[in-house]
């Protein structure tokens, strides 16, 4: 019985880190879109932990089922059975939330870098050819600007 409690407090906590950093994905992504870099470091930090808790939470939670053998997971009482594979199930569906939202965050990272490249490229004046592009699938633009472009004269 005692690993069953410890199990399901592990799920728990697994349960609660998932849910943490879905809200840091989710501000990251804001900051990414208002343009507010300087919170992008203490976002990844805080990722980084969460995720190092989470590692370590699995190495727990594989401790505990390999330690209760086959009797934690066979013929516990209905009502426990029911709520242990929900509580699965739904760690296995946020799990995947949060990954999808991670590369989410990550093609918009990708397209950030790749327009400020192609910004610097047309300040610098590389040719269109070799230059990145700015833009990208359906925002245009993409690799068609023009070689160099005067700023300012005097």
């Amino acid at each position: 019985m005692m690993q069953r409690e410890q199990l399901d407090s592990i799920l728990q906590s697994q349960y609660r880190l998932l849910e943490n950093i879905g809200q840091v994905l989710q501000a990251e992504l804001e900051a990414m879109l208002a343009g507010n870099t300087t919170e992008l470091p203490a976002l990844a930090a805080r990722k980084l932990a969460i995720c190092g808790e989470l590692e370590q939470l699995e190495l727990a939670r594989a401790r505990c089922a390999d330690e209760a053998g086959s009797g934690l997971l066979h013929d516990p009482p209905a009502p426990m059975a029911l709520d242990h594979a929900a509580r699965s199930r739904k760690i296995r569906e946020l799990a995947q939330a949060v990954t999808a939202a991670n590369q989410r965050n990550g093609l918009v990272v990708s397209a950030l870098i790749r327009n400020t490249r192609g910004a610097l490229d047309i300040l610098r004046g590389i040719p269109a050819a070799e230059a990145a592009g700015v833009y990208g699938p359906y925002g245009q633009a993409l690799g068609g600007h023009q070689a160099s472009k005067t700023l300012a004269s005097a």
